[in-house]
């Protein structure tokens, strides 16, 4: 038997989680990072947050008890929600990143083992970039999904 980690099974059900949430009907859900040149004015990123070189998924494995197998596995995936604005109006496109971020972590709080791939998912934390760019103002809430699971003997 093999050991599998329940991450690339977490970020599946994410994609498809929040491609399915009610609050980001029209909205771009990408996963991972994209080759994409479309322009999108909306967007909900999973294990990519637009940096390259950055980590998308910190995880770490413990032994569970005496048996040995499964392991007890802990992670967390890096998302985001970003809006951007044709114009300079940073409030109007901080606002609407926080609602796709508040849409995203409902959609999780509704199915918190993520369609079964693990026990418990939750938003870790979240963080707020703002800035204006050549589209207009731009706001990306930059968010952690934690997650705690039994890897797959």
């Amino acid at each position: 038997m093999l050991w599998q980690s329940r991450v690339p099974d977490a970020i599946d059900a994410l994609v498809a989680i929040f491609t399915a949430a009610p609050g980001l009907d029209g909205v771009t859900v990408r996963d991972g990072a994209s080759v994409s040149q479309a322009r999108v004015t909306e967007i909900v990123s999973v294990g990519y947050t637009g940096t390259d070189g950055e980590n998308d998924v910190d995880a770490q494995a413990v032994t569970e008890g005496l048996g040995g197998s499964p392991d007890r596995e802990q992670f967390t995936i890096r998302c985001a929600a970003a809006a951007i604005k044709g114009v300079t109006d940073v409030a109007a496109a901080r606002r609407r990143a926080y609602e796709l971020f508040g849409a995203a972590a409902l959609a999780i709080a509704e199915n918190r083992n993520l369609n079964g791939t693990v026990m418990r998912a939750m938003v870790d934390t979240h963080s707020l970039t703002q800035y204006q760019g050549d589209q207009g103002a731009q706001a990306v809430v930059i968010f952690t999904v934690g997650c705690d699971s039994y890897t797959r003997p």
